[in-house]
């Protein structure tokens, strides 16, 4: 028998459990079911309680290790690859409540929390109930809001580290009420991608919780484009106006609430805009809207709202003249404008965009103070500004980028210097990245060699030096190997008393390294040299 100190930790495990799990939800009563197999035949073993928690085994088709916490369900884990609450945490359950009470008892509770509607249904005839099956969630875009809201509002977290994972499994909770309709599910997953930002917004006003939540505001953005791919993707039933009429209508929100995390929040605006919402009536209400809210005040969130309207109504003069005021405060958001700019055939309007992009994105990347944020930013940037667009832009201008951006460019630079056959700005680049002969790919250097061969002597030069200063045996051998290459360039380019010059310098550099002077004689250098 239990002590009154455990049946009372079950009993509150038990609560808990039954406010988590929805039985209108199909997937938490599929959860529910399995578990209740599990139980049923007998595959849990091995049960030890010990810290208000309970450990055991359960044999599935792989055997998992299952550890049940009773001051919260959430904090429970399975070594199975299930988030959240999973069958094996159900089943153990079940195993440890059925010491104390009726299983089944249980079921019929955790049910009758939502059952009035059913009940009512009870008193139709069997015709009309098959007609009026009860919905799983209830209608409408006030109801999901609400319901939303509701899955984040019993927290227990104790520490800012739990705080990420606590979030993720509210939401991944919160999914399992997503309507059985498959077209209604990425509408539902929209919402809650949504909701769920202004949500943890609200609890992240500390600097601590801010920089724990920040990976799951990401996920929410991610979360967002998924459901927005699939709904673009059908046709949208005349029952979605509603909701997407609130989502127009509640989009302004993203760009007046006081928020933590600016960036994200005008980001899922400008994806709500760009991929729901493309009717011109619909942008011209917006854009009036926001050129109002410019005239009263300046707020970068607005003021970058307003390009984006801009652009997907066409009005390319508006959108520049607004880009060039802001600056390079517009860099995290160009990424997605040069993306958006790049699905149009043919591409005139991007070449358009192209040098104010460039402009604000190199000056922005300049600005970050750490080597890892301009790294990553640069590789964002270039993975964007693919071939296709690259081909579009003007030689010139493109060279510019990639000097500028250096050494995060260097390898887009060394790719557009191989192409443009500018042998000599190559050469100069491996120098300048450190790239020694041994570093580069033998093709490479073959094409180097019967196009300009010239342009490697820079090369052998930097690499002889390098390797003579490495002192050692294997290291002054190769430095003759790249010596008797150097030599034959220099014969090629008729400039041997070039070549006599660098070489007796060198020599008397290094007269004191007699091993070097010694692989100089016997790779015949210095008897080459002396007649």
């Amino acid at each position: 028998m239990y002590n009154q100190q455990l049946l009372q930790h079950i009993q509150s495990y038990s609560q808990e459990l039954k406010s988590l799990l929805d039985p209108r939800s199909e997937v938490h009563e599929k959860l529910i079911q399995k578990g209740m197999i599990l139980f049923r035949q007998q595959l849990v073993y091995g049960v030890k309680f010990s810290n208000e928690k309970v450990e055991a085994k359960v044999q599935d088709v792989t055997p998992v290790n299952v550890e049940m916490v009773f001051s919260h369900p959430s904090n429970s884990t399975c070594t199975c690859p299930e988030e959240g609450i999973c069958r094996h945490q159900v089943a153990l359950f079940f195993t440890v409540l059925s010491r104390t009470q009726s299983v089944f008892l249980w079921l019929q509770e955790w049910k009758s929390h939502y059952q009035i509607a059913d009940v009512l249904s009870t008193l139709q005839r069997g015709s009309d109930l098959l007609k009026n099956m009860p919905p799983q969630l209830e209608k409408g875009p006030d109801q999901w809001i609400e319901r939303i809201r509701n899955a984040y509002q019993n927290t227990s977290v104790k520490n800012f580290y739990q705080l990420e994972e606590w979030a993720r499994v509210s939401y991944k909770r919160l999914l399992g009420f997503a309507p059985v309709e498959r077209e209604w599910k990425p509408l539902f997953q929209l919402f809650a991608a949504c909701e769920s930002l202004k949500v943890i917004n609200s609890l992240a006003s500390e600097p601590k919780k801010r920089s724990h939540l920040r990976s799951f505001t990401e996920q929410m953005l991610e979360e967002a484009d998924e459901a927005l791919s699939k709904l673009a993707t059908t046709a949208s039933p005349f029952a979605f106006d509603e909701y997407f009429h609130y989502l127009r209508e509640n989009s302004q929100s993203f760009l007046e609430d006081e928020t933590v995390f600016p960036t994200e929040f005008t980001d899922i605006y400008m994806k709500l805009w760009s991929e729901l919402f493309k009717k011109k009536k619909e942008l011209m209400q917006e854009w009036k809207h926001l050129n109002e809210k410019m005239e009263k005040e300046h707020d970068e969130r607005i003021d970058i709202a307003f390009i984006h309207i801009a652009i997907l109504l066409g009005e390319d003069d508006a959108a520049i003249r607004q880009m060039k005021e802001l600056g390079q405060q517009i860099a995290p958001y160009a990424l997605r404008w040069m993306k958006l700019l790049q699905k149009e055939r043919p591409k005139t309007r991007l070449n358009l965009y192209l040098p104010v992009f460039i402009d604000q994105i190199t000056t922005f990347i300049s600005s970050l103070t750490h080597s890892y944020e301009q790294a990553q930013f640069t590789r964002a940037f270039f993975q964007i500004l693919d071939s296709n667009a690259a081909l579009n832009l003007d030689s010139s201008l493109l060279e510019k980028v990639y000097m500028k951006l250096l050494p995060y460019s260097r390898f887009q630079y060394n790719e557009f210097l191989l192409a443009k056959q500018d042998y000599k700005k190559w050469a100069e680049l491996q120098v300048y990245s450190k790239n020694g002969i041994d570093f580069i790919d033998r093709h490479t250097i073959e094409i180097v060699a019967k196009h300009d061969p010239s342009a490697l002597k820079p090369l052998y030069h930097e690499s002889i030096t390098a390797l003579i200063n490495n002192r050692g045996r294997d290291s002054y051998k190769r430095a003759v190997r790249y010596l008797k290459r150097l030599q034959k360039l220099y014969k090629k380019e008729k400039k041997l008393m070039q070549w006599e010059l660098y070489f007796s310098t060198l020599l008397d550099k290094t007269k004191r390294l007699r091993a070097f002077q010694e692989e100089c004689e016997r790779g015949k250098l210095i008897n080459e040299n002396s007649k």
